[in-house]
Order: C-alpha cells, then structure tokens, then sequence
C-alpha cells in the first residue's frame, strides 16, 4: 500500500503530490552531507584491492584524518573506509608469536580456510590472509 507524501521540489520551489514510497536514506551516503563533498556515493561491494590498502596504511600511519583519507577514495564513503581499516586491517600487524601462530594454522587446515585460520589466532581473516601473502609466500 502506498502512502500519499507532499515531496518538495528542489528546483521549481513548489510542491508536488507523489504516491510512491518513499526512498529510505541510506547511512552515510547523504547529498550534501558533511563527509561526502556535496557528492552522493551510492553503496558498492567493490573488493578493496592491495593498492587501495597500502593508500589507506600509509596515510593513516601518517596520521590524516578520516574525512582526508575518505576524500582519495570517491567510490567509498568515510564510513566505509572507516570500517574497513578497523575489521580487515587494523588487525594486520603480528607479533612474532603470533606469526608462528598463523602459520601454524596455516600448516593445520587448508590455506583457503581463512575464516577457521582467523578464529583460531584471534585475527580478521582478511588480515590473516593479507599478512600471509605478504609473509609466506612460497613457505
């Protein structure tokens, strides 16, 4: 059932009648918005690639803000950016204990496991993926 909603047209300055739904806001992706520029950055499930990564490494260890790390990534917002540092990569530093942990682990189950890998070294299993491709290749 649809209900009836005055919309405000921006461009004429008058109101209109609409009876469709409407279009539910989505986090963090706003027009205008503090942190997206006056630029609307629809929601994508784009892989992070090694590049993007190593950009956001490097700037975060250089201490940039959140909005200016956002800012070198137009397809991703800064709430994704945010995450993506805090779930797959935050993590990505290993002590040397942990390390052999990893690669114990590695050696137990299969080294496509990642998700049983991660659990059992207390990790991301992006980052335990990531390091082992940076670390052990070839091991």
């Amino acid at each position: 059932m649809y209900d009836m909603y005055f919309q405000a047209s921006r461009q004429a300055g008058n109101l209109s009648l609409s009876t469709k739904d409407p279009q539910p806001a989505s986090s963090g992706s706003g027009e205008g918005g503090p942190s997206s520029g006056g630029v609307k950055r629809t929601r994508t499930n784009t892989p992070w690639t090694a590049t993007e990564e190593q950009r956001l490494k490097s700037m975060r260890d250089a201490g940039s803000s959140w909005s200016d790390i956002a800012k070198t990534f137009p397809t991703r917002t800064e709430g994704s950016v945010k995450k993506h540092w805090y779930k797959d990569m935050h993590y990505a530093e290993f002590a040397e204990d942990e390390s052999a942990a990893l690669l114990a682990a590695i050696k137990e189950y299969d080294a496509n496991k990642w998700k049983v890998i991660g659990s059992k070294v207390n990790k991301p299993a992006k980052a335990c993926e990531q390091y082992a491709k940076e670390h052990f290749s070839g091991k």
